[in-house]
């Protein structure tokens, strides 16, 4: 199973998105969470030219996040994707 941190910058960001989205961004991460590695998920793509960092689609907005060491990733971003790519 990953621990999860938040940037304090992708905390203000999911303070900002209405109720419905933000619970159903919490799901997302609540479902990475139960993973041992963040490419198990099929929704997560990694960065380009990047070795740590990914993304995790969940409707309209992208999750940004960088894999901290083998069990912890730490949310940067969360972006709608037009701005999220």
């Amino acid at each position: 199973m990953l621990n999860c941190l938040f940037h304090p910058k992708a905390e203000k960001e999911l303070g900002r998105l209405p109720s419905k989205i933000r619970e159903q961004i919490k799901a997302k991460i609540e479902q990475l969470t139960q993973l041992a590695h963040p490419l198990q998920h099929p929704k997560v793509r990694k960065l380009r030219g990047e070795s740590d960092k990914f993304r995790m689609k969940s409707g309209d907005y992208r999750i940004k996040f960088v894999l901290i060491n083998t069990e912890t990733v730490k949310i940067t971003h969360i972006q709608h994707r037009q701005v999220g790519y």
